[in-house]
């Protein structure tokens, strides 16, 4: 039994296409494949510190209901105005319950 309050933060999955817009030109865009609640998790400031990970490569961590639409590493997660990269998909024991995405910050 999952307590359905975890998933306590909305989030987008988007892709990036090309599409034609009003005048006929070919414009990328970003086309939302998903949008779900999930639990988001971060990787904390002293366990990067205790493994001497560098800051960069801290992930943040989304775990969301196992969709019916299929993720894959080349879409973004969009949240609280951020950019995410999804470096690593897990679907949680092989249940196809739950899915963990760990995803990495755009930073420009």
């Amino acid at each position: 039994m999952i307590n359905a309050g975890k998933y306590n933060k909305k989030i987008s999955i988007v892709i990036s296409k090309e599409v034609e817009d009003d005048d006929g030109f070919l414009k990328k865009d970003e086309v939302i494949v998903l949008e779900t609640f999930a639990s988001v998790k971060t990787t904390k400031g002293f366990t990067l510190i205790a493994s001497g990970s560098d800051f960069e490569k801290a992930f943040t961590n989304f775990t969301i209901r196992y969709p019916k639409t299929e993720i894959t590493r080349d879409m973004l997660i969009k949240y609280n105005k951020r950019t995410y990269t999804i470096e690593y998909l897990n679907n949680i024991d092989e249940e196809n319950v739950e899915l963990e995405i760990q995803a990495k910050e755009v930073t420009k």
